[in-house]
């Protein structure tokens, strides 16, 4: 838990360069990497959140330019959201960020602690999966 604060602590310290909030980092972050358009609701469903903390957060995005909404053809109740080139700069400047933190995060572990750290990291996982699995058939 420490780590992860202090993970998170470090990034949000550097991203916040970027004049946006971390929610909406977070959603310029998914809209580069979905292959088709997403709407509100997809965003919603992807993050597990209401519709309607999505759509504070994209219209803070949208009036700073970061994205764009238009209708469907089919459905005027349905926006698709697009990131713009202003919210993909955001993004590749997240890219190098995390890249630098990453870098010197690892900075003195060698490939194969890297690997075994990993593989500890897996197992760690898979026993917490487990009992979340086995609480859930009770």
């Amino acid at each position: 838990m420490c780590i992860n604060r202090l993970h998170r602590a470090t990034v949000n310290a550097r991203i916040s360069a970027t004049g946006i909030h971390r929610s909406q980092h977070m959603i310029l972050m998914y809209l580069t990497r979905c292959t088709t358009t997403p709407s509100q609701k997809d965003i919603a469903k992807h993050f597990e959140i209401s519709a309607a903390a999505v759509a504070v957060s994209l219209k803070k995005l949208e009036a700073g330019g970061y994205i764009k909404r238009k209708c469907a053809e089919n459905d005027n109740r349905y926006n698709e959201i697009e990131i713009t080139e202003k919210g993909k700069e955001v993004v590749d400047f997240s890219h190098s960020i995390f890249e630098e933190i990453d870098a010197k995060t690892f900075s003195n572990i060698n490939d194969e602690e890297k690997e075994q750290l990993i593989f500890l990291l897996n197992k760690v996982l898979g026993n917490l999966k487990n009992m979340t699995d086995k609480e859930n058939d009770i």
